[in-house]
């Protein structure tokens, strides 16, 4: 299963009113694409009135609970088509190799010049060794890809509206962690990070046009920076998505 990366409303999420950047290019070019999800999604959606009353209780509910460690009211939008959301595709490769590029620069290792496809990263010596010695916990490498539209720092495990049990982490949590990786090696500004998704990432397999796919490669080797400033990019401008709009972060897969 490929990942994305959603910021939006939870309503919206929930019930299916958004497409993927994969959908999205699909209709750019003409092409029908078929999103195949786990069995266990494959459920009848209800009524987006029902989905946006549920979530809105769930949200105040969570709050309320929450109150204790937040340093204000968060900004927290819950509707149903009318908060503007945000997505992209790093999948799993340019992810891991964003967490192998964070284990690395945070234990002052070498980062290895590529990786794989689909390799593991969970199977590598220096995540291993990473996870044995980081005091506190980072929500790139210990929640479960949720993020609550909130700018304080802290995660903790607790239930979604579906009744499933997630460890969920801030906002504000996450861009901490990005702005620290940021800070060791890279130092980009806003403009070349928003660029990144563009310029890095993985080499092109194929090219394509109205209606057409041509291959022309099958790379199984990627640069492990390149893909891991192309992760950074994506959770970045989903960070500042929710900053603006109110809305959680959320791994699609």
């Amino acid at each position: 299963m490929g990942l994305d990366i959603y910021s939006g409303t939870l309503t919206r999420y929930y019930s299916r009113n958004w497409k993927t950047s994969v959908q999205q290019w699909g209709e750019k070019y003409g092409m029908e694409v078929n999103i195949i999800r786990p069995p266990e999604q494959n459920v009848e959606i209800a009524p987006a009135e029902e989905i946006l009353e549920g979530v809105t209780n769930w949200r105040d509910g969570l709050i309320a609970a929450l109150s204790e460690n937040l340093s204000g009211k968060p900004l927290w939008k819950e509707d149903i088509d009318t908060t503007p959301y945000y997505t992209d595709k790093p999948d799993w490769d340019a992810l891991e190799a964003l967490m192998l590029y964070t284990a690395c620069k945070a234990l002052s290792e070498p980062v290895p010049e590529t990786v794989v496809k689909n390799f593991d990263v969970y199977k590598q010596p220096i995540y291993s060794s990473f996870m044995e010695k980081k005091a506190n916990p980072i929500s790139l490498f210990d929640s479960d890809g949720w993020w609550l539209p909130i700018n304080d720092s802290f995660m903790f495990k607790g239930c979604l509206p579906t009744g499933d049990e997630r460890r969920i982490a801030t906002v504000g949590m996450l861009k901490r962690e990005l702005e620290q990786i940021n800070s060791w090696e890279w130092q980009a500004d806003e403009e070349t990070i928003v660029n990144w998704s563009s310029t890095e990432g993985y080499p092109t397999d194929a090219l394509y046009g109205k209606g057409k796919i041509e291959r022309i490669a099958e790379h199984l080797e990627y640069n492990t920076v390149s893909l891991a400033k192309f992760a950074f990019s994506i959770l970045w401008q989903a960070v500042k998505h929710s900053e603006q709009y109110g809305t959680m972060i959320i791994y699609d897969y």
